[in-house]
């Protein structure tokens, strides 16, 4: 092989080696992971002495990704790259609820979705999330349908679930924290209005037999 032939391969491989030092050098943001956290223990009423498997939820396919998504105006989203869940939302939305309605009832006989309960169960609580996202520095919503059934049969309990958390921050830098905290908080209003349903069950039960009747819908903006 002549010395003619070598140089470009040598220039060529000098080249690649600046481009990857040039690189190097070049600072990403860090990626940063966020986690839902369940509602501070605030339980009103007696203990209930219940069973519950709560899950799964189905959520839209545009939120079933590790990136937070936001609403952008109009019919636009982001999808933003170094803000992401610490797990999936759907495991996270019903390890919170599952925790919230646990401190709401004051039972420990809880199992949430994909586990499978250790004991005999007395309720299903089984959800479809709708919207689950926001404009960071404003707000967030929820909008949910929710169903409760027994351990066979068809659901005797559904309601419908709508409301929008304020997400202000004092700083741009400080957006995704308020947003992450909306969406805890909407959680935690949506496990409320869900318990005070199972206590009414437990409470007065032959109100609330009937297959398909109809919980009262939560609707607010805050």
């Amino acid at each position: 092989m002549s010395m003619y032939q070598i140089r470009p391969i040598g220039a060529t491989l000098a080249a690649v080696v600046l481009a990857m030092a040039l690189a190097a050098c070049g600072h990403s943001p860090a990626v940063q992971f966020y986690s839902l956290q369940p509602a501070a223990a605030n339980a009103t009423g007696a203990p209930l002495d219940l069973a519950l498997s709560i899950g799964p939820a189905q959520f839209p396919r545009a939120l079933a990704r590790s990136q937070i998504v936001t609403r952008a105006g109009g019919s636009r989203v982001n999808v933003d790259e170094y803000h992401v869940w610490s797990a999936p939302l759907e495991y996270e939305f019903l390890r919170v609820l599952g925790d919230d309605i646990a401190s709401d009832t004051q039972s420990d006989r809880i199992a949430v979705y994909p586990k499978e309960a250790a004991f005999k169960v007395d309720y299903r609580v089984t959800l479809d999330v709708l919207q689950f996202d926001g404009v960071a520095g404003d707000s967030v919503t929820l909008r949910a349908r929710w169903a409760i059934a027994p351990a066979t049969g068809d659901a005797i309990a559904v309601g419908s679930f709508e409301q929008t958390e304020p997400a202000h921050a004092a700083t741009e830098a400080d957006n995704y924290d308020a947003l992450v905290s909306a969406h805890s908080a909407l959680i935690g209003d949506l496990g409320r209005l869900i318990s005070a349903k199972l206590r009414e069950l437990v409470n007065h039960p032959e109100g609330s037999s009937a297959p398909g009747r109809y919980a009262p819908t939560a609707q607010a903006a805050r």
